[in-house]
């Protein structure tokens, strides 16, 4: 299981939580906006766990990146919306008329996350192969 892309759903999770404390600071108390933030960080862990676990159970013979990439993130959206579903089923009251905003926000977030972390997996791919093609440089020229 990849622990970094935990600990990234997590972080998300905290971004989340966040920004749902801003947009419902109306009425609450700082107590309720930390708790709410923890709770989405948490949230946010499981999530990524469960995606992992999830996409642990592909077959290999899709291992290519960006199919794993692609099924990933679609495994992290949907749990991400059915989570956000049943929280926001839970307690309408204390989410307001900002109701059709916060699914979309967080499939948005979680999206934006997963398109940020593929692009860092190509970056480092690319970085790669450019390092070693140096090494390849140096040791094929033994002159210098």
């Amino acid at each position: 299981m990849d622990v970094s892309a935990i600990a990234k759903s997590g972080l998300l999770g905290l971004i989340i939580g966040t920004v749902l404390a801003v947009i419902g600071s109306a009425g609450t108390t700082p107590l309720e906006r930390v708790v709410t933030v923890l709770l989405c960080g948490i949230i946010g862990l499981a999530i990524g766990a469960t995606t992992e676990w999830l996409t642990s159970l592909l077959p290999t013979r899709i291992a290519r990146t960006a199919t794993y990439f692609v099924i990933s993130a679609a495994i992290a959206i949907t749990i991400s919306v059915i989570v956000t579903a049943a929280l926001i089923a839970i307690s309408p009251g204390v989410v307001g008329y900002h109701l059709w905003a916060i699914p979309l926000f967080v499939v948005t977030i979680v999206g934006i996350g997963n398109l940020v972390d593929y692009q860092l997996y190509r970056r480092a791919q690319r970085r790669l192969a450019a390092y070693q093609a140096g090494l390849d440089d140096e040791t094929a020229d033994p002159v210098r």
